[in-house]
């Protein structure tokens, strides 16, 4: 399911600093999906996107206006951000 791959792919975020520096690079949402794809974790750009707007919600605006990239933002979704 999407929805565990994605999950998967999180812990493994917060557990990996190479794999959290790639996501803090990534471009666009494709990118992070392909990057969990080499992973072993298959989930859409959809599942992730609405993950990521769902957590955004969550957050104090002062912790998503510290995001300097796209990819950043979505490391604050995953949890980690340092």
């Amino acid at each position: 399911m999407s929805e565990s791959a994605l999950a998967a792919f999180a812990a493994l975020v917060q557990s990996d600093s190479k794999v959290r520096e790639q996501v803090r690079q990534a471009a666009t949402p494709k990118h992070v999906v392909d990057l969990a794809k080499e992973q072993g974790h298959e989930f859409t750009q959809a599942t992730m996107m609405r993950m990521q707007a769902e957590r955004l919600q969550q957050l104090h605006d002062d912790h998503i206006n510290d995001a300097a990239s796209w990819g950043e933002a979505l490391l604050l979704c995953f949890g980690k951000h340092s």
